[in-house]
């Protein structure tokens, strides 16, 4: 399971991207190789191979620290050296680390049954700009980007449709973060291919969102990457 993507933000917060190639058994492995911890895969459904690759890749760039998880389910590292996260979905996991601030991240593989959902988790503005017929695409976007703003938010009692807003989301390809209007302090600075066989990104951008709980009030910018039938969006707050 190597990282064959990593991307550097201007804010100071890291991402890695691994690339799972390993069956269960083979994680669970490492699972207990790294953490020291049994871990019996006859007792875990198919989808542990997701949390395993995760817990995996947080090892790998924190040895020696335990993983814990706040009353509001979100993971923390001990000792406190950085604040975390991760997602994952298909054949990737995606882990984000920043020094002091708090992140999110969420990955997702574009699927039909966005289309039957959505009006679950986008407010009435939000279905105003995305139309009748919205593009996978846009509701993809907009679903990573809630679900990156929740996770660095950390409350259990944000709501998707009344406490987060997104704008209007361009969708150009081969946006250029470095000659953007305007510079976001967790654009992408770097992105460092690991794998000479890995497709170049297809399309990174940014997503204008406003955070609107009580007491609180803040408009963030969001960066995403897109490839394959992937997208990644994360939150630094």
């Amino acid at each position: 399971m190597p990282i064959d993507l990593s991307w550097t933000c201007d804010s100071g917060a890291q991402l890695s991207r691994w690339q799972i190639t390993e069956s269960r058994d083979q994680l669970a492995q490492m699972y207990n190789q790294i953490w020291g911890d049994a871990f019996d895969i006859q007792t875990y459904e198919a989808g542990s191979k997701h949390k395993l690759s995760a817990r995996n890749l947080i090892a790998t760039q924190f040895p020696n620290h335990a993983l814990q998880f706040s009353a509001h389910g979100k993971p923390l590292l001990s000792p406190a050296t950085a604040q975390i996260n991760h997602s994952h979905a298909g054949d990737y996991s995606v882990f984000i680390h920043h020094q002091s601030q708090s992140v999110g991240v969420d990955i997702e593989q574009i699927r039909p049954q966005l289309r039957r959902i959505y009006q679950r988790f986008c407010n009435d503005y939000e279905l105003n700009w995305l139309g009748e017929n919205p593009s996978l695409d846009a509701l993809l976007l907009v679903w990573c980007a809630k679900e990156a703003l929740y996770k660095a938010i950390g409350q259990k009692g944000t709501d998707f449709r009344i406490h987060l807003q997104i704008e209007p989301i361009a969708l150009q390809p081969e946006i250029s973060l470095a000659n953007s209007p305007e510079s976001p302090s967790n654009s992408v600075s770097e992105i460092h291919n690991h794998a000479t066989d890995i497709a170049p990104l297809d399309t990174q951008g940014i997503i204008h969102a406003e955070i609107h709980l009580p007491g609180y009030e803040q408009k963030i910018q969001l960066p995403y990457l897109r490839w394959d039938d992937y997208a990644c969006v994360w939150a630094v707050l």
